[in-house]
């Protein structure tokens, strides 16, 4: 992570650490995390539009939003650095959850996970890990059946795919 962007996240996670509101900060900034795309970060720093005008235009979409991430978002506006916000909330999140005694994980599947399914892996995750779990569910219709589980930097592929692939790999080292 960016230097700048990880102090902004080091100082965010502090005043949610000492206003007690680490856990629904966190939902909020993920939440922000998952509808910021690249026009809003462009919108960020875009030199045409007043900063007024743009933290107005966060006011109005954000309205309901918590004070302390609203005016995280105007300073970025004031000091020009809207194009940090996204690793200025990964890094946020990221202090959250090991806070709160929580992993992510990331679960590629070919087809939406049931309930079962997410409860099960969650389950597993979390009795190995000694946390709690948070998993999100990608779809990759590639993978033919199974799943992919990245937990931080780990990757447990039990995909058809993967096994076809090992299969052959042992074919071919078998014929020579």
């Amino acid at each position: 992570m960016n230097q700048v962007a990880e102090r902004y996240a080091q100082a965010f996670f502090s005043l949610a650490k000492d206003e007690g509101t680490v856990a629904e900060l966190k939902s909020e900034a993920a939440v922000l995390k998952t509808v910021c795309d690249r026009d809003l970060i462009r919108l960020l720093d875009n030199r045409s539009i007043t900063k007024d005008e743009k933290k107005a235009i966060f006011r109005e979409s954000l309205h309901g939003a918590d004070r302390n991430l609203m005016n995280l978002l105007y300073l970025l506006i004031d000091e020009g650095r809207g194009h940090y916000l996204l690793e200025i909330l990964d890094g946020f999140v990221s202090y959250c959850n090991e806070d709160l005694n929580i992993q992510e994980v990331m679960v590629y599947s070919a087809r939406p996970l049931t309930e079962k399914e997410h409860a099960e892996i969650g389950d597993a995750i979390s009795g190995k890990l000694g946390k709690a779990v948070e998993i999100t569910n990608r779809i990759d219709e590639s993978l033919l059946a199974g799943t992919r589980i990245f937990i931080n930097d780990r990757v447990y592929d039990s995909s058809l795919k993967a096994k076809v692939r090992s299969l052959k790999e042992e074919l071919l080292k078998e014929s020579w």
